[in-house]
């Protein structure tokens, strides 16, 4: 018994190793809503997959958002209700925690149509369901510099276009301190004096466009006026990083 702890032990590290490398390039693959049996196969690359066709639900926007006061009410800061935020010029660089963007994303609806009616559809496999685990949330135009953690990270816009930045993990040395959930377009020379050597890549999302992230991808999402919605599809070694 104890040799077959050690072996198991073994090769859960040896999966760990696996799973924290990063592609050092990016390829942007793409499939259609009617041909989502093909992502086991695309997932393979670790590149980043455009679902083209979707049918997006009306939820988590700010006419159905309307509809409920008590969100609109509800406390974003101090003396700010979300209903506030949204009238205010301070919206374009608000940090939306976790915490409220899983709150908004559960009220909206959207958390429980992912889980009934596009979650299974996107996992690798049906037979290991069982090993994964998703949490979602609901940002409001933007969402700040992150590295992605989880097997597959989603994101979909719910109206408009958001566009989505893309960096490879060797671009953070030329960020500066604390660069997470700073908007990508706020870095400047001031703060950042060899912004001039960071490449990426930009991805236009529409409303009934979906794209997947692999781990380890640099992300910023900005829109005018987009509400973002974004899951994370995690197994036990990527939940290891979160």
């Amino acid at each position: 018994m104890f040799e077959y702890i050690i072996i198991l032990s073994v090769l859960f590290f040896i999966a760990v190793l696996f799973y924290k490398q990063a592609n050092e390039q990016f390829e942007i693959l793409q499939t259609e809503s009617s041909r989502l049996e093909e992502l086991p196969t695309l997932y393979q690359d670790r590149s980043p997959i455009i679902i083209s066709d979707f049918q997006v639900p009306a939820l988590g926007t700010f006419d159905e958002m309307k509809k409920r006061p008590h969100i609109l009410n509800m406390t974003v800061s101090p003396g700010k209700t979300l209903g506030n935020l949204l009238q205010s010029p301070e919206l374009s660089t608000f940090h939306f925690s976790k915490e409220t963007a899983a709150f908004l994303s559960k009220e909206s609806g959207l958390s429980i149509w992912f889980e009934h009616h596009l979650y299974e559809s996107i996992l690798p496999s049906i037979y290991t369901r069982w090993i994964y685990t998703n949490n979602t949330g609901l940002y409001i135009q933007h969402r700040g510099l992150f590295k992605t953690t989880a097997f597959q990270t989603m994101i979909m816009p719910t109206h408009g276009t958001v566009h989505v930045s893309l960096l490879l993990p060797k671009m953070i040395p030329y960020f500066p301190m604390n660069w997470q959930n700073r908007p990508f377009k706020s870095l400047t020379a001031q703060d950042t004096p060899l912004i001039n050597q960071i490449k990426f890549v930009e991805v236009i999302v529409r409303k009934g466009t979906i794209l997947l992230l692999p781990a380890h991808c640099i992300v910023d999402c900005h829109s005018n006026d987009a509400w973002i919605f974004m899951a994370e599809i995690h197994h036990p070694i990527s939940r290891l990083s979160v």
